[in-house]
């Protein structure tokens, strides 16, 4: 181990104080992240677009998508369980050790990397079973043949998942965010080469009949492979930010029994909502593959794609900066401070999340078929990916601001060690997103089950995120929602105004059947009008705080 502090910090309590500081410099932090978050997320749109001309938004789709996402939703227990929850506010205390903790650290991490291998391992191993269960049992022997493949392929991604969160965490905990922002970037580019390569040599495969191993591979292969060098991109910036890394075993008397009851709450909330995961998918995957195409999983992957942009580089930009700072708020016992960085994650973000609601709501059709290209709409014959698109988009859209409260929650319990508050709160999100999916299952017609499933998550966003503010207000002894209230209805009222008038600018340059040109003609000009009417209005009406949130984003802006 290479010890880079200055001589003399191991006997200072206050020996990881430079960090902190940069930690704490919320604005400098969450606008670092959103930029690195958006050039990620353009090229995640290319990539995007690049699929759809590859495989549509059908059944071939529907397969790849179950496939791809199966890993991902086996992650977020872990993430959420061992790596979110655990790394960042016990590295944090760990700072302040005589060594830096770099012990702790060693044991927390090698602990993480086999936990990570472990299930890797066990997941592949009952891949068929997974994949069994998640198709519908008319699905066709095809569609689940292709599935299967397809997943043994992305399964891998799991192991690189946990690798890019447990080495990004440590990259945080230790006050850079930059390259944890970027990461993604390079898995776009990689798998945006093997989709081009993929079109190049076989061009658009929507139905699964056609699909050889050949073909399978280079699409498989590129994806994971680009997750994989995710991951391994972090471990340069943290070697050269001084951490050296050594396999630690042995975890008894080393702290970790306050983290292990923290975890059993937390794992148990992550197991119910990725339960309603897998259900959710399991009810949106096709019935018949030979049949008419309806919106499916990879409909609703699409619009979710739209709809986590502005919250992952808005709201975690902003959360996952104010994290360490409520740690250490908690720690101090400083109770004004915890209440003061609350209110700026309940306020910072509604500033721009209310203009993309109704962006989302206004642009939906001409935002999904511009940067869906490869999707399609073909007049009489019940095909109309686009449409489909944009009615999940817009109904997703609705609980876009609850939704960012609900990670405000997950990061002030796991902040406090609050595996109970943040458990009953996800307990009550998913009985809701299952009752949900009962409705879609049941008694929905099959072109809007997807709609209907996405019905049920806002309304289980909007009920948790009423409940969390409910209880924070109590333990934090008022919360100044008046002022936070008013706020969010003056945007409201802006976005609103803003959407109608975009919406009524589009419509004047496009319909459905028109080209993809008229399109993103319409997409520009609707964009434009809102953001302009939106600025005008926020002058109008005073808004102080789209100015303080712009300015930061505009000051590193290359223009």
């Amino acid at each position: 181990m290479t010890d880079t502090r200055p001589e003399g910090a191991e006997a200072d309590p206050e020996g990881a104080t430079p960090i902190a500081a940069r930690v704490d410099d919320v604005a400098r932090n969450s606008a670092v992240m959103a930029i690195g978050t958006f050039g990620s997320r353009i090229l995640g749109f290319v990539r995007a677009a690049l699929l759809t001309a590859a495989i549509g938004a059908a059944v071939a789709a529907d397969s790849f998508t179950i496939a791809n996402t199966l890993p991902t939703q086996l992650f977020v227990l872990i993430n959420g369980g061992l790596i979110s929850a655990l790394l960042i506010p016990q590295l944090t205390k760990a700072m302040l050790r005589r060594d830096g903790g770099q012990d702790f650290s060693d044991r927390l991490i090698t602990l993480c990397l086999l936990v990570l291998g472990g299930t890797t391992l066990l997941s592949i191993a009952a891949t068929p079973w997974i994949i069994d269960w998640l198709t519908k049992d008319d699905a066709g022997q095809a569609f689940v043949n292709l599935t299967t493949f397809m997943a043994y392929i992305c399964m891998p991604q799991l192991f690189f998942y946990g690798l890019y969160a447990v080495l990004g965490q440590v990259l945080q905990a230790r006050g850079n965010f930059l390259a944890f922002a970027w990461a993604p970037a390079w898995a776009n580019v990689i798998q945006i080469a093997g989709l081009a390569w993929f079109i190049w040599q076989w061009g658009k495969q929507p139905s699964v009949e056609p699909w050889t191993t050949e073909m399978v591979l280079v699409l498989g292969v590129s994806t994971t492979l680009g997750i994989a060098v995710q991951g391994l991109s972090l471990a340069w910036p943290l070697w050269r930010s001084g951490f050296r890394y050594r396999p630690r075993f042995g975890w008894r008397g080393v702290g970790f029994r306050d983290m292990s009851r923290m975890t059993g709450w937390t794992v148990a909330a992550l197991v119910i909502s990725q339960f309603y995961g897998f259900v959710s998918t399991k009810v949106m995957s096709p019935e018949a593959v030979d049949g008419p195409a309806v919106a499916g999983n990879a409909v609703q992957a699409l619009a979710y794609s739209l709809y986590i942009l502005p919250h992952s580089i808005i709201t975690t930009s902003v959360v996952t900066a104010l994290f360490p700072a409520m740690s250490r708020a908690h720690e101090s016992g400083d109770l004004a401070e915890m209440r003061r960085r609350v209110v700026t994650g309940l306020k910072s973000p509604a500033v721009l999340l209310l203009p993309a609601v109704a962006a989302f709501i206004a642009l939906g059709r001409p935002m999904a078929k511009t940067l869906f290209w490869g999707t399609r709409y073909e007049p009489g014959s019940g095909i109309d990916e686009p449409g489909s698109i944009a009615l999940v988009l817009a109904i997703m859209a609705v609980g876009l601001l609850p939704f960012g409260v609900t990670a405000l929650k997950q990061r002030y319990c796991f902040a406090r060690g609050d595996g109970w508050m943040n458990f009953w709160l996800v307990a009550l999100m998913t009985v809701i997103n299952l009752i949900g999916c009962g409705i879609a299952y049941w008694y929905s017609p099959t072109e809007y089950v997807v709609a209907t499933v996405a019905a049920g998550a806002t309304i289980a966003n909007i009920v948790s995120a009423a409940a969390f503010l409910v209880v924070a207000r109590g333990q934090l002894r008022g919360l100044g929602m008046g002022a936070v209230s008013r706020l969010w209805v003056r945007l409201s009222v802006a976005s609103g105004v803003a959407g109608v008038a975009a919406w009524g600018s589009s419509t004047l340059v496009f319909d459905p059947s028109s080209s993809w040109a008229r399109h993103a003609l319409a997409l520009v000009v609707g964009g434009a009008v809102l953001s302009v009417v939106f600025l005008v209005l926020a002058k109008i009406m005073k808004i102080r705080e789209v100015d303080e949130v712009l300015a930061p984003i505009r000051r590193r802006l290359p223009i």
